[in-house]
């Protein structure tokens, strides 16, 4: 006994994917731009509220997106470097600043700030809708 399956709308619902599949990659990274503008403000708001100076706050860099076979990621804030304590890059001063130094006895301990999670945890809902929204403006292709 053999069964047939018919399918009525799949080759149509195969082109709508397609199209919608067109657009995804520059949605996607726009959606990452967005993002990574959206935790740079709050990285940024978060310091000025934590007394960190405004010369370290400008001199974070912008954020970068990259695409790499598809996947595509945002880096926000500062590169560390290679550590030199005589020559400090700001990364490192953020870090320090961030987390404190609660076992420096040469010069001073600095308290911790906490500024970069405070950052993360305020950014989260307002790039999650984001995320969402271009995920709703890319699958509009597929609604009937």
């Amino acid at each position: 006994m053999s069964i047939k399956l018919n399918l009525e709308g799949f080759n149509e619902l195969l082109k709508k994917i397609e199209k919608a599949g067109g657009k995804t990659e520059s949605a996607t990274r726009a959606c990452m731009e967005k993002s990574a503008l959206i935790m740079q403000d709050e990285l940024k708001s978060q310091m000025r509220a934590s007394e960190v100076t405004k010369t370290l706050i400008d001199a974070m860099p912008d954020p970068t997106v990259k695409n790499d076979y598809g996947l595509i990621t945002a880096e926000v804030g500062y590169k560390k470097g290679t550590f030199d304590p005589k020559n400090l890059s700001d990364g490192y001063k953020v870090v320090f600043l961030n987390y404190g130094t609660p076992y420096r006895k040469k010069h001073g301990k600095e308290r911790a700030r906490g500024f970069i999670q405070r950052a993360k945890s305020k950014a989260k809902p307002k790039i999650k809708a984001a995320q969402e929204k271009t995920l709703k403006d890319i699958l509009k292709g597929l609604e009937s």
